[in-house]
């Protein structure tokens, strides 16, 4: 377990693979699919410092387990969903809009139907 650790620690690491004279990376020997498993020990007893090393040194295998096409099919889902809802609020305001135009459009009427029918001199007594 102790070794475990102190082949975890970056510099520690360092200072044996330079007394070995050993340039390889620790993590270009761990499998790809165990990898989010050692960023989380990593992370846990030597912090985010040396998550960072641990991240930039073993990036190529990270990036060869993810399925692109997988990525871009959850991407478009997500965005025809948003689409989806967004319509949907749309719709909404656009029937609120309408039935305020409805109700606009018969105030109008009512207030254009009782000018008309009111005597000429009504409209000057109000004046």
């Amino acid at each position: 377990e102790k070794l475990f650790f102190t082949q975890l620690s970056s510099s520690k690491r360092a200072e044996l693979a330079e007394l070995q004279g050993v340039r390889q990376s620790l993590y270009s020997e761990i499998s790809p699919l165990h990898l989010p498993e050692v960023f989380a020990l990593v992370c846990r007893y030597h912090g985010q410092g040396e998550l960072y090393v641990a991240l930039k040194s073993s990036v190529v295998g990270i990036i060869s387990i993810v399925n692109r096409m997988q990525c871009l099919l959850q991407q478009r889902a997500h965005h025809e969903a948003a689409i989806a809802e967004h319509s949907t609020i749309i719709a909404e305001h656009r029937t609120n809009v309408e039935t305020i135009e409805a109700e606009i459009a018969a105030i109008e009427e009512a207030d254009d139907s009782r000018i008309g029918s009111e005597p000429r001199n009504s409209k000057i007594r109000r004046a």
